[in-house]
């Protein structure tokens, strides 16, 4: 306990000395401390931005679902042999269910008229394209005259369809469907977030398909769907978004990992500058430390003191930093008209720069503080 209790008194006594070198020394200990400012806040901000990307790409994809494949036709519709094709090739691990659609205009009981597109499902998967917390009134279903309309399709005076109201789907060649309004809902996530009207499958003029969406139970599962249907559909896009958030993902940390490199540079230049202070600052205290060696410090403890000098600049410039970036994490990036960008300035972000700059300033004093412990005491106490 005693050998504990003195090892705790002399450290901090070499961290007193260590704060009365900084204080005697206040100028070049603030430029040192600027510099590491400057390179702390521009390697959190360079971090931060990749963190602020990623998190917008994995927003976007978990929208579209990660968890499901998409199945769009190429030169030639997708049919029913198709929907079984792919129905076997997943060995029922998965839920196949074929979209067709076309554009049109809604004929409202007010008079006025929407521009829609009409997606034909079979009834028994609605539920699984509408989920329950996207219906706004109504019955989340569809069969026969019975459709699913927009939240957002509205009348004069800016009235919602309500459940029950008759309305007309004009075809582009003229053709007309009476639908009756079922229920309203709002997507907010998937590929059919503009959806405007879902209606039974059975009403389409032709049983053909541009897209089969798959629904799978994982992403990892939409991954490995994705690749069983390529051989089957050579002619089809297949296109999974787990897979491409994942590559885009792997773009943005590399991304992330060029910025943090680039921001690393001022990390570096604040080193060379904290090692030519230490060096100059063991030049003028030569004798100083030649007194404190004669006087029995170790040699080992002269170089913790100045290490302690460099991580009290070091820490004085972090702290000075982590107002600012706070702030700055506050303040919306604009990226274009109507979208902006936060930094994420996560704490695994501010520890890693944080890391990063300590361990690269103390790397730039080791050289002139083993210097230091290594000084002749004669010769040291005869310098001038």
């Amino acid at each position: 306990m005693s050998r504990w209790a003195s090892g705790e008194a002399v450290l901090g006594d070499l961290a007193r000395l260590a704060w009365l070198s900084v204080r005697e020394r206040a100028g070049r200990a603030a430029l040192a401390a600027f510099g590491v400012f400057i390179a702390f806040l521009a390697l959190s901000v360079a971090l931060s931005i990749g963190e602020s990307f990623k998190q917008a790409v994995e927003q976007v994809f978990q929208q579209l679902g990660l968890d499901t494949v998409w199945v769009i036709s190429g030169s030639a519709s997708l049919t029913d042999a198709d929907v079984a094709t792919a129905s076997a090739a997943l060995g029922g691990r998965a839920v196949v269910i074929p979209l067709s659609g076309e554009s049109g205009r809604l004929r409202l009981p007010d008079g006025g008229e929407k521009g829609v597109t009409v997606f034909y499902v079979p009834p028994e998967y609605v539920e699984l394209l509408v989920p329950r917390e996207a219906m706004r009134s109504g019955q989340r279903c569809v069969g026969g005259s019975l459709v699913l309309v927009n939240h957002n399709i509205r009348m004069t005076g800016d009235k919602p369809l309500e459940p029950g109201t008759p309305v007309m789907f004009v075809r582009l060649d003229g053709g007309a469907l009476d639908f009756v309004v079922a229920g309203t809902f709002e997507l907010t996530t998937g590929v059919l977030v503009n959806a405007g009207v879902f209606a039974d499958g059975a009403l389409a003029t032709r049983r053909e398909y541009f897209m089969l969406y798959v629904l799978t139970e994982s992403p990892q599962a939409a991954e490995r769907a994705a690749e069983r249907l390529r051989p089957y559909f050579p002619d089809a896009q297949i296109f999974s978004p787990q897979t491409l958030a994942r590559q885009v993902g792997q773009f943005a940390s590399t991304a992330q990992l060029g910025l943090g490199a680039l921001a690393g540079v001022s990390t570096l230049v604040t080193a060379m500058w904290l090692y030519d202070t230490m060096t100059i600052s063991v030049l003028q205290r030569t004798k100083e430390i030649g007194i404190m060696r004669a006087v029995g410090f170790k040699r080992r403890r002269v170089i913790a003191m100045l290490i302690l000098e460099a991580l009290i600049v070091v820490g004085i410039g972090t702290a000075a930093a982590l107002p600012v970036l706070a702030v700055m994490s506050t303040a919306p990036i604009p990226l274009g008209p109507g979208m902006y960008l936060r930094l994420l300035a996560t704490p695994g972000v501010i520890l890693a720069s944080a890391a990063l700059v300590v361990a690269v300033n103390i790397l730039g004093v080791l050289a002139p503080a083993y210097r230091a412990g290594r000084l002749n005491i004669v010769d040291a106490l005869r310098y001038e």
